[in-house]
């Protein structure tokens, strides 16, 4: 299977990821099939982002502050398939910082350290009374970037 076209070096894009989420794959998010539900993917790559932000320490700002963040866009590629009672790491990295977005990349991989699951979002920033976009302050810019 060709990887997807955000990926150009997989070797160099898998090295860079340096936060991991761990879970373990419920009953409830498997379909009649026995495997995951394609949605579930979406919910562990939020988990995990969240968990990103937490541990960069912007959560507090976004919940407290002026500003929040929402999805533009979202997609997931399914490489292998997972069933009930996997342990899976999902792996969060912060691409590409724009003036007020930011695109997150995501590896799912299972107990094997087999790939089962890419990903990539655009996550905006914005105005919590306007709705607008807002740019990143120095200090987030600067998490992000070095993250």
């Amino acid at each position: 299977m060709a990887l997807p076209a955000y990926i150009e070096n997989p070797e160099t894009w898998e090295k860079e990821f340096t936060f991991f989420d761990s879970l373990k794959v419920r009953f409830s998010e498997t379909d009649a099939f026995g495997h995951v539900n394609n949605t579930v993917a979406f919910v562990y790559f939020e988990q995990a982002r969240i968990h990103y932000f937490e541990h960069l320490g912007l959560m507090k700002e976004w919940v407290q502050g002026p500003h929040m963040i929402v999805t533009g866009d979202l997609q997931c590629d399914y490489v292998r398939q997972v069933k009930f009672g996997e342990e899976l790491e999902v792996g969060v990295k912060a691409a590409y910082v724009g003036r007020t977005s930011v695109d997150v990349h995501y590896m799912i991989k299972n107990a094997d350290g087999k790939l089962c699951m890419t990903g990539r979002g655009r996550i905006v920033q914005i105005d919590k009374e306007k709705g607008g976009s807002a740019p990143w302050n120095e200090d987030m810019r600067a998490v992000l970037e070095t993250a």
